[in-house]
C-alpha cells in the first residue's frame, strides 16, 4: 500500500511530484487500475534503456483497448542480443518511435494516480523511475500490484504446498489466458490485464 503522503514527505530523498503531475499523490478513489509492460534494451534495471512502454486501463473487467498507450521509442541504446531475441526491437525498428522524453510525459498524463499492475512489475517501475527521476526529479507514488503475487496468494490459500510455475506461459495456461503477441509492449499488457481481471474477478 502507499505510504501517506504526510509520512512520505518525511522520508530521507522525498522529492514531491512537480505541479503537473501533483495530483498523483492523492489517493486513488475509483476502481481502475492501469497495467504496464515495457520493453528494454538489455536485463538490467539500472542500464536497460527504454525502447517501447504500453499501457491499458482495466475498468472491473473492462480492458479499454481504445484507449491503450503503446510508443515505440526512437534510442540508439546498443541492444542485448538475448533481448533482441525476445522483443524483436532492432535499431532500425526504431528510427520512427518518439523520444524517451515523449514516451515518459504521455505515460505520466495517462497514468494519474490510478494503481499501476504488471507481471513483475518492480523491474518495470524500476525503469519508469531511472527515467522519471532523470527528466522530473521525481519518483512514481502510485500504488503497485503484482500479478504473480496475486496468483501465488490465491493458489496457496487452497493448496499451501503446490508447487507454482510462475512464468509468464506458466500463468497464462493455468488461467486459460491467451498469450498475445509475446514479448511485444502492448501484447504482454492486455495479457497481464487478462490474468488481473481473472484473479481478482473469478
Amino acid at each position: 500500500m502507499k505510504l501517506p503522503l504526510w509520512l512520505r514527505r518525511r522520508l530521507p530523498g522525498y522529492r514531491p511530484p512537480p505541479p503537473r503531475w501533483a495530483h498523483m499523490e492523492e489517493p486513488y478513489l475509483g476502481d481502475e487500475v492501469v497495467v504496464v509492460d515495457c520493453e528494454t534494451s538489455q536485463f538490467d534495471r539500472r542500464k536497460g534503456q527504454l525502447l517501447s512502454l504500453a499501457a491499458v486501463v482495466v475498468s472491473g473487467q473492462n480492458i479499454q483497448l481504445s484507449e491503450a498507450l503503446d510508443v515505440t521509442v526512437d534510442s540508439d541504446a546498443r541492444t542485448d542480443p538475448d533481448a533482441v531475441r525476445v522483443h524483436y526491437l532492432r535499431r532500425e525498428d526504431r528510427r520512427h518511435g518518439v523520444a524517451a522524453a515523449e514516451a515518459i510525459e504521455g505515460f505520466l498524463d495517462f497514468v494519474g494516480n490510478r494503481p499501476i499492475c504488471g507481471f513483475y512489475i518492480e523491474y518495470d517501475r524500476a525503469i519508469l523511475n531511472r527515467y522519471i527521476r532523470e527528466y522530473y526529479d521525481f519518483e512514481l507514488p502510485n500504488d503497485f500490484i503484482e500479478v504473480s503475487e496475486l496468483y501465488v496468494r490465491q493458489k496457496r490459500r487452497y493448496i499451501p504446498e503446490v508447487n507454482l510455475d510462475l512464468t509468464f506461459e506458466g500463468l497464462a495456461k493455468d488461467l486459460a489466458v491467451p498469450v498475445i503477441e509475446r514479448h511485444t509492449a502492448l501484447g504482454d499488457v492486455i495479457s497481464t490485464a487478462l490474468m488481473y481481471i481473472k484473479l481478482r474477478h473469478f
